[in-house]
C-alpha cells in the first residue's frame, strides 16, 4: 500500500533521527529527551498517516457485506429499503416490472387458496360465487405462464432467464379476472381458509393486495414504494448491489435462501466485513418445505449455527435480523401458541417472552461464546424503521472494522 506524503516525509524524518551524530556529555540528558520527543512525533505522525491511508483504502474498496437467510425471510426487503433509502433512481426504473410482479403475488395467492378449498372439500359460503371460482380456475394457469417474471434481478443480471410477454395484454388478462378474484377473496370459505389453513404455502403480503383488488387493476396502475416493499419474487441467483452509505461504499450480495440454491453461496465468503442473517419469526407454525421434520423457524436456526460457526467468519461482523414482528406479533394476538411448535418453551404467550426466548435459541447456536452477536428485531417493510437500522448498523460495521484493523 503506498503511503501518503506525511507518512513518508514522516519515514525520512525518523531515518534522520537514528543517524550516529555525537552529542556533547554536557547536553546527553536534554538531547536525549528532545530527540524521544520527536522520535514521538514521528511514530504518532506515522501512525496517525497509516490510519488515513487505511481509512481511505476501505472508502475506495467498500464494505462486503452478505444478506443471508433461508428463503422467503426478508432478504430481498432488506435490500429494496436500501434502494429506497440510497438508490431510488434505479428502484423507479423497475416499477413497471413490479406490476407485473404484483399481479403474479395475487393470483398465486389466489390459486393456493382455491386448492385449500378443494383439499379442505369446503363450499364456497355463497353460491354466486361459484362462477367466479370456474373462472378464476380455468383461466390461473394460463396466466400465471404469460406472467413468468423469475425474478426482478433479471433485468440487471443476465443470468436470470425471463420471458418479456405483452404488457398491456397482462394487464388487460389480469383486469378481466379481478372482479372474480375481488369476490372470491370476500367469500367467507375463502377467508376461513386463510385464517386457519398454515399450511399452505400463501405469501405474508397476500392480504395486502388482495385487499386492493380494484386499485392494483387499474389500468393505469403505477405500483408505490409500499406495493413494491410488499411484493415477492423468488431470487435464484446471487446477485451484487452498491450503495454508498455517509461516504462509504457497500457492496451488498443478495442470495438465493432455497436449500438447493445455498451451494452457490459458498464463494463469496471470502473476505467479508459484515453478515446480515435474515429469520423471521413468524415461520414458527410453518412446515419447513425441504424438511418435513422441522418448521421455519427451526430451519433458521439450523442454517444460523453453520454460518455463526464458520471458520470465515471468525472476525465477521454478525448481524443477526429477527424479521416479521408484525405478522409474529398478529399471530399472537390470534391464539397461536408458540409452545406448540416449540415444546421447550414453558413462558408466557407474549410478545416480550417469547422475543427474547428466541432471541436466546439464537445465541445457543454459537459455538464461540465471545462472539457478538448484534440483534435487531425488524419489520423490514417499515421504511421508517429499516432507515433507523440501517444506519446502526453501519455505524457497527464501521466500528468493528476499524478495531479489527487495530485503528481502534
Amino acid at each position: 500500500m503506498e503511503l501518503s506524503p506525511v507518512a513518508g516525509a514522516a519515514t525520512d524524518a525518523r531515518q534522520r533521527s537514528n543517524s550516529t551524530n555525537a552529542t556533547p556529555m554536557h547536553n546527553h540528558y536534554s538531547a536525549s529527551r528532545t530527540d524521544h520527543k520527536k522520535a514521538k512525533a514521528i511514530s504518532d505522525a506515522i501512525d496517525k498517516s497509516l490510519k488515513v491511508d487505511k481509512e481511505r483504502l476501505q472508502k475506495e474498496t467498500g464494505i462486503k457485506l452478505l444478506i443471508l437467510g433461508p428463503a422467503e425471510t426478508g432478504k430481498t426487503t432488506v435490500l429494496k429499503q436500501l434502494k429506497l433509502l440510497y438508490g431510488r433512481k434505479g428502484l423507479d426504473a423497475e416499477r413497471e416490472t413490479y406490476r407485473r410482479i404484483v399481479h403474479l403475488n395475487v393470483m398465486k395467492a389466489i390459486q393456493a387458496l382455491i386448492e385449500g378449498l378443494e383439499e379442505t372439500n369446503i363450499p364456497l359460503e355463497d353460491p354466486a360465487n361459484i362462477p367466479h371460482l370456474d373462472m378464476v380456475a380455468d383461466h390461473i394457469e394460463s396466466a400465471l405462464k404469460k406472467y413468468s417474471v423469475t425474478s426482478i434481478h433479471g433485468f440487471t443480471n443476465p443470468a436470470i432467464p425471463r420471458k418479456i410477454t405483452d404488457a398491456k395484454a397482462e394487464t388487460d388478462m389480469f383486469a378481466e379476472m379481478a372482479p372474480a378474484i375481488k369476490a372470491l377473496w370476500a367469500d367467507g370459505s375463502i377467508q376461513k381458509i386463510f385464517h386457519t389453513c398454515t399450511q399452505l404455502r400463501i405469501q405474508d403480503s397476500a392480504k395486502y393486495f388482495l385487499d386492493t383488488v380494484d386499485r392494483i387493476s387499474h389500468p393505469e396502475y403505477i405500483p408505490s414504494d409500499d406495493d413494491i416493499l410488499q411484493a415477492r419474487v423468488k431470487t435464484l441467483a446471487v446477485t451484487e448491489h452498491v450503495f454508498h452509505i455517509e461516504n462509504v461504499a457497500y457492496r451488498i450480495y443478495d442470495v438465493g435462501g432455497q436449500k438447493s440454491l445455498r451451494k452457490y453461496w459458498a464463494p463469496y465468503f471470502d473476505d467479508v466485513n459484515a453478515v446480515i442473517f435474515m429469520a423471521a419469526l413468524s415461520a414458527y407454525d410453518q412446515p419447513c418445505e425441504d424438511d418435513a421434520r422441522l418448521n421455519r423457524l427451526q430451519e433458521c436456526l439450523v442454517l444460523f449455527n453453520q454460518i455463526a460457526n464458520h471458520k470465515l467468519f471468525e472476525l465477521t461482523s454478525m448481524i443477526l435480523f429477527l424479521n416479521k414482528i408484525d405478522i409474529f406479533q398478529r399471530k399472537l394476538d390470534s391464539g397461536s401458541m408458540v409452545s406448540k411448535y416449540f415444546p421447550e418453551y414453558h413462558g408466557p404467550n407474549d410478545y416480550l417472552s417469547t422475543t427474547v426466548f428466541f432471541q436466546y435459541r439464537f445465541m445457543q447456536q454459537c459455538k464461540d461464546l465471545q462472539k457478538q452477536v448484534y440483534t435487531h428485531f425488524t419489520h423490514a417493510t417499515d421504511t421508517n424503521q429499516m432507515r433507523v437500522i440501517v444506519v446502526a448498523v453501519n455505524t457497527i460495521v464501521q466500528r468493528l472494522n476499524l478495531r479489527i484493523s487495530g485503528l481502534i
